[in-house]
């Protein structure tokens, strides 16, 4: 599905599907459709070879694999988890060392993993999330907005919690951000379309879900997720224009948003980097 054009776009918005067949197809065309095909029209519709969520998931998949060629970690309750070694060389989220000077592991903590089930659990979610939001604002955007939720929610992360940390959910958690903050953008448009608020439902159910589990988690990263969450709601004000050319967007306009946006955006991130470095110098 190409992205939404400005002109007919109610009529495009209650097009778009998730987790659907987004067309009608007849008795033969399903029985010649393979396997794989009908598993992407179910999870996945928006699927393509070029999107920068498959290259992504692509990078994630490849790091995971040559990390365990360096070691894996002998355990009853990981499936085949790389060393904490070899995740301390690839870039894994240490605090301590990104206040040394290592800035590179803000960006490189997202394409590692701990183990299997964790690389297959976020696989999954970014793969059928990013997809329906790269449809809604197109490849660079989506690649940005995931750059930018992995960066600051992991010195949000490094601010909260001094605890080293890896996983793409950080940035996974910038799109769930980013579908919200577009909705709210958009929301003179999506308001009458049943598909779109079902799908917003589901996401919200998600969000809690994540949320539950985390309280009594020790090994999740909440304050990643918190922090990719609230980023990739913020920076979608700023990369992205309503759809319709409607301004009028949820509670208040479209302008009033981007300018508290891009406020709060400069001023959370100048109070992290004060707070991370005063934390750190003691």
């Amino acid at each position: 599905m190409g992205s939404i054009e400005n002109n007919n776009s109610s009529e495009n918005m209650n097009n778009i599907s998730f987790g659907k067949i987004s067309s009608v197809k007849s008795p033969n065309e399903i029985r010649k459709e393979s396997f794989l095909t009908w598993l992407k029209d179910i999870f996945c519709p928006n699927f393509k070879y070029t999107s920068i969520i498959f290259i992504l998931s692509c990078i994630d998949l490849i790091t995971y694999i040559i990390t365990l060629f360096f070691g894996i970690k002998r355990t009853n309750t990981e499936l085949l988890a790389p060393l904490y070694q070899t995740l301390d060389l690839f870039g894994m989220k240490i605090p301590a060392k990104i206040y040394r000077g290592q800035i590179h592991r803000l960006i490189l903590f997202g394409i590692l993993h701990a183990n299997l089930v964790h690389l297959i659990s976020n696989l999954f979610s970014q793969i059928i999330l990013g997809f329906f939001l790269e449809d809604l604002i197109g490849n660079f955007k989506l690649s940005i907005l995931y750059l930018l939720s992995n960066i600051f929610g992991g010195l949000f992360s490094s601010v909260m919690n001094q605890a080293a940390g890896v996983g793409a959910s950080v940035a996974i958690f910038g799109i769930l951000g980013g579908f919200f903050g577009f909705t709210v953008i958009n929301w003179e448009t999506v308001k009458n379309n049943f598909n779109y608020l079902i799908n917003l439902i589901f996401l919200i159910i998600i969000v809690i879900a994540n949320a539950s589990i985390g309280v009594g988690s020790e090994t999740i990263d909440n304050f990643g997720h918190l922090g990719g969450l609230i980023y990739g709601f913020l920076f979608i004000f700023v990369l992205i224009e309503p759809k319709n050319g409607n301004r009028s967007s949820l509670w208040i306009e479209f302008d009033t948003w981007k300018k508290y946006a891009v406020i709060f955006i400069c001023a959370s991130i100048a109070l992290l980097v004060i707070v991370f470095w005063l934390f750190q110098n003691h």
